[in-house]
């Protein structure tokens, strides 16, 4: 289903697949390059064949998440990529995920809710937006 990618080539073109850019940031930063952060061995890219995960190391044991899924492989795909990765982030020695979702984006914080995260109250501004941040304890 999923696996740890190390692929930067694969990596950028689902960030900056049409479907799927316009979730991960504003316009204005333009084409995204995950070129460090793949090769950061504290980070862990889950891809697999409509895209994925980045769990982006924040601190020993905590990742944010970010989901980077083409059109797709969302539904049935993507309920079992997210279950894959939580046993992945599980199995791995993750005591805690977190992320922060758009407002705006309630098919975002549905997804994220369904996997187990719930919304702290938390309220971030991220590129002029309200963002709300979600985390879930692995255990």
């Amino acid at each position: 289903m999923l696996e740890r990618s190390f692929d930067i080539k694969f990596a950028n073109e689902t960030a900056n697949d049409p479907a799927v850019r316009p979730h991960l940031g504003p316009a204005s930063l333009g084409e995204l390059d995950f070129t460090d952060a793949v090769n950061d061995d504290h980070n862990w890219f889950l891809m697999g064949e409509h895209g994925g995960f980045i769990l982006a190391w924040s601190a020993p044991g905590v990742y944010e998440v970010h989901v980077m899924i083409k059109p797709e492989g969302q539904g049935a795909w993507a309920a079992k990529a997210r279950q894959w990765m939580l046993d992945f982030a599980k199995a791995n020695g993750a005591a805690m995920l977190w992320a922060r979702i758009a407002r705006s984006a309630r098919h975002v914080s549905y997804f994220a809710r369904r996997g187990g995260m719930k919304p702290t109250g938390d309220i971030v501004i991220l590129f002029g937006y309200p963002h709300s941040i979600f985390k879930m304890e692995l255990a």
